[in-house]
């Protein structure tokens, strides 16, 4: 009766023994045909025996087998994987011409000027993804530029031994010090290890202080820069829908761009054009050697639907491509938009989006506006509406009371019967009733979708033609009276409000303070 060989187990806490043990290792015992147990001590002498002697088995607990099979058939994704598609010539931005251009010619300007007014800065910006950075890297290494670029700092705390009780070397500097600091330094010396005499900062991290108190310290900070400083300035800002989020118009306001000559050049989405050939370049570079183990090559329609989900954001494109084109990443599920009219002339080709992103956001505010007040039918016999009211009131559901005051300033033109107008005002007026009530967050989408639908429906016959879409006028809280308003009104004004005053009689006394003239 033959046993199974016993194996010898590697303990998984080996790697805590340090030092060897001085003791020998006894031998192994080795089970014979007959049963007998015989040491390695015995079988050494009989070399027929010590050949047929095998070492015993060993397993590793601290190797996980399946962590290995996995590590084989996944290739290794590097942090940086990024770099890999970054562009290295001004001819693979997608960037249109134009504006790598004035880039361009702003960087020669500051090359001419250098001596004479070393410290001229520039103002980037457009929405994110739009290639801001990407310019200005490559033409910085193209023109011979060393960039320096300002991130923020972290406070930090020294802990003590113990590691739960901090100790006196806790040290907090200030960002608008550090940063003035690095303005100043940075333009002036430069690294002894770099060849490169050109120096170009670049700020796109802007210090939260400077958001707090935008509008002295900031331009005192820029006309110290413009007096000290020795180098081109970038700032980069990427542009928001909301005013008090958009950093561009709360830091930069047209005085301060006038007073220090600041050039502005503003980036656009990326045209669908380019992004094809964009997506055309990074496939071919998942083609290559380095990257064919990593990277499968997607299908036409999925590149396409890429394209389209991705807005003219070109980072929201690669990220997509990236995570769709991994090998062993189940395969991106696309859909086909109906959002054309059909049309009798030349069949246009489909068009797809990624189904797993979810709705379709690409109608901007101005197609928008003119699907709510030029509306379209279908063709069928109940000619239903083309695009619905709800989904395009959910495209605008973050920003409910500018689109509403966009429809007041713009709708009535369009209408060709008064009695038309009358229903499209009602249902304007109970928009604006539910758009007051701050109790609950759901009634903004409500009251959005009413003034959508009920301007929709109630135009049967839009007029045609183009016309501008004129921005809301906003009331004027304070108003500044003329001496001819305020003998007009006399004692009367101080018992009206001002908020009453600019909504019902502001029109009414100009015009006939201006008639009484």
């Amino acid at each position: 009766m033959t046993a199974k060989k016993k194996p010898w187990v590697k303990s998984a806490f080996s790697q805590l023994n340090m030092t060897p043990k001085a003791s020998p290792v006894s031998a192994p015992y080795k089970r014979t045909r007959s049963g007998r147990a015989t040491t390695s001590a015995n079988v050494g002498t009989a070399n027929v025996e010590s050949t047929n002697v095998r070492k015993p088995q060993i397993v590793d607990l601290t190797v996980n087998e399946d962590d290995e099979e996995v590590n084989a058939a996944t290739p290794i994704v590097s942090e940086n994987w990024m770099d890999c598609f970054a562009p290295s010539t001004s001819e693979d931005l997608a960037v249109h011409p134009k504006k790598v251009g004035d880039v361009r010619n702003w960087l020669q300007h500051c090359e001419a000027m250098r001596k004479k007014y070393p410290a001229q800065i520039c103002l980037l910006t457009g929405p994110a993804g739009c290639g801001k950075t990407a310019t200005l890297r490559v033409l910085a290494q193209e023109l011979g530029y060393e960039l320096q670029e300002w991130i923020n700092p972290t406070d930090c705390e020294e802990i003590n031994a113990l590691g739960d009780q901090p100790s006196d070397g806790t040290y907090m500097g200030s960002q608008l010090e550090a940063f003035k600091s690095f303005l100043l330094r940075a333009s002036r010396y430069k690294s002894l290890l770099s060849a490169q005499n050109k120096r170009l900062l670049l700020v796109e991290d802007f210090p939260n202080v400077l958001l707090k108190d935008a509008a002295a310290t900031f331009s005192d900070l820029l006309d110290e820069y413009i007096s000290y400083g020795k180098s081109p300035l970038v700032f980069i800002a990427a542009d928001s829908k909301s005013r008090m989020l958009n950093i561009s118009y709360k830091l930069f306001t047209d005085q301060l761009k006038a007073k220090l000559r600041i050039e502005h050049i503003s980036f656009n989405s990326i045209a669908a054009t380019i992004m094809q050939k964009s997506m055309k370049r990074f496939t071919t570079l998942m083609q290559q050697q380095q990257h064919k183990s990593l990277y499968k090559l997607p299908t036409q329609t999925v590149l396409d639907s890429i394209v389209v989900c991705a807005q003219g954001d070109i980072r929201n494109a690669l990220i997509n491509l990236h995570f769709g084109s991994l090998k062993g990443a189940p395969s991106m599920v696309t859909k086909q938009l109906n959002v054309n009219a059909p049309s009798k002339g030349r069949k246009r080709k489909a068009t797809n989006t990624l189904k797993s992103i979810g709705r379709d956001e690409s109608i901007t505010m101005m197609h928008a506006l003119g699907r709510v007040f030029n509306p379209k039918y279908t063709e069928d016999r109940d000619k239903c509406l083309l695009h619905n009211p709800e989904d395009l009131a959910e495209a605008f559901s973050t920003e409910p009371r500018n689109f509403v005051n966009f429809i007041h300033a713009n709708y009535l033109p369009h209408f060709q019967d008064i009695a038309n107008v009358n229903s499209a005002v009602n249902d304007l007026g109970v928009a604006d009733m539910l758009l007051q009530e701050y109790r609950d967050e759901s009634l903004s989408l409500v009251s959005l979708t009413i003034a959508v639908r009920g301007c929709m429906v109630a135009n049967v016959a839009p007029v045609s033609g183009w016309m501008p879409v004129r921005g809301p006028k906003r009331l004027t809280i304070e108003p500044q009276l003329t001496p001819a308003e305020q003998k007009l009104l006399g004692v009367a004004y101080a018992g009206i409000s001002k908020r009453l005053y600019a909504s019902e009689y502001s029109s009414f006394i100009k015009t006939i303070a201006d008639n009484t003239k």
